[in-house]
């Protein structure tokens, strides 16, 4: 199958019909709780970033980081299920902890929680379905690794889509202004019901990444010849767009919400 940075990206954004998406609410939940937009923005980019720290490797094909990555999945998968499962318990009991990118109070809800969220999903992104497997394919016969490395970008771009709609949602109806955090004392810990749910969020995401094998074990909201038909027809719509016309698409869509940002 040919496919173009088009094609790519819709198969990430189709990705929220496969097993992947069992991390997807949580995650986003994980990391939303008592964030205002322009936080809740800044930590699904990050949560991009991290995406692309287990995809991206994937793109540069024969090298030596994408074999490592798939040869070592299963030990990927109980580190990052383990620190998930961690950074929840820090974060529901508000105990502090002296790392970077990790808020005061113990609350993984800062960068390093967010690409590490990100990172988990990128993961388990392997169970998307054949519009991954034709970008793989690409990436693997183009002899330039760095086509590769953008074609997951894409894709990692594409996964992320629908935490942008609902953090649009989100910031829409208030819903981080309601959530005001109230201190709750358990025994000597003081956190909050927003940490708890948080926390909660957290450890969730981490024991499904354990117990699914990093979701390769779930069913997607379609089944596999519904989904296949699915990605199939979009990888025949997103052969039509030329690879400069997609991405002269994003650059416009990037300097509008770049000028609005700054307005």
């Amino acid at each position: 199958m040919l496919i173009g940075y088009a094609g790519a990206f819709l198969g990430g954004a189709a990705a929220i019909l496969s097993p992947c998406a069992a991390l997807l609410l949580p995650a986003f939940f994980a990391y939303a709780f008592g964030e205002d937009r322009s936080r809740l923005v800044g930590r699904t980019v990050l949560f991009w970033v991290g995406t692309l720290l287990t995809l991206v490797p994937l793109g540069l094909g024969a090298g030596a980081l994408g074999s490592a990555l798939a040869a070592h999945r299963g030990t990927l998968t109980l580190v990052g299920g383990v620190l998930l499962i961690v950074f929840g318990l820090l974060q529901a009991l508000g105990v502090p902890l002296a790392v970077p990118g990790v808020a005061r109070r113990g609350d993984p809800r800062g960068p390093l929680g967010a690409v590490l969220l990100g990172a988990t999903y990128g993961l388990a992104g392997s169970c998307t379905g054949p519009l991954l497997g034709a970008v793989l394919t690409v990436a693997a016969v183009s002899g330039n690794a760095l086509y590769g490395a953008a074609l997951l970008a894409c894709f990692a771009a594409g996964m992320v889509v629908p935490l942008l709609a609902l953090a649009w949602v989100w910031d829409r109806w208030r819903i981080g202004e309601r959530l005001r955090p109230r201190p709750l004392r358990l025994g000597p810990l003081t956190t909050s019901w927003v940490q708890l749910v948080s926390g909660a969020a957290f450890i969730l995401v981490g024991a499904l990444f354990l117990a699914t094998d990093a979701t390769a074990a779930l069913g997607g909201v379609l089944d596999a010849s519904a989904q296949y038909r699915l990605e199939g027809w979009l990888g025949s719509v997103a052969g039509a767009v030329p690879d400069l016309a997609f991405l002269l698409v994003v650059a416009a869509l990037g300097g509008v919400a770049l000028w609005r940002w700054r307005v």
